[in-house]
């Protein structure tokens, strides 16, 4: 009778430039991910809040948060050469600035504050470890 290593297998398993990431970058993707979500929910509220009745409030909840991730993920930066990465730095702080005035406008400093420094914290952290906001792509078309 065999004995069964789950994890052997699993690593026999996975793919052969797969490595496993370190809680570092696990930091990065759930701070990544508390920002981007911040930043919806925080356009949704301010749109709820800044309408005047039903169909302007649920509107502007919508809209808001898909105008400005359709510009976000609209505008390539790799373009730009060796200015795009300061150029993607800028416009997601800008942004997250942006949502953080917003919901301090929409009566809710405290999470626009909090925006802000999850943001600032994100961005540092992956700087600070070496990482890139724009990862490689196609050049050109």
């Amino acid at each position: 009778m065999t004995v069964r290593d789950p994890q052997a297998e699993s690593r026999r398993a996975a793919p052969a430039g797969a490595q496993e990431m370190s809680p570092i970058v696990w930091l990065n993707l759930a701070l990544r991910a508390v920002m981007e979500t911040g930043i919806v929910v925080g356009l949704a509220y301010w749109g709820y809040q800044t309408g005047s009745g039903t169909l302007a409030k649920v509107g502007l909840a919508i809209g808001a948060p898909v105008v400005i991730f359709g510009f976000w993920g609209l505008v390539d930066f790799r373009q730009a050469g060796r200015a795009a990465e300061p150029l993607r730095l800028v416009e997601e702080l800008v942004i997250s600035g942006l949502v953080a005035l917003a919901l301090w406008s929409a009566g809710q400093p405290l999470f626009g504050l909090l925006l802000a420094l999850v943001s600032i914290v994100y961005h540092v952290l992956v700087y600070a470890t070496g990482g890139r906001l724009l990862k490689p792509g196609r050049q050109g078309n």
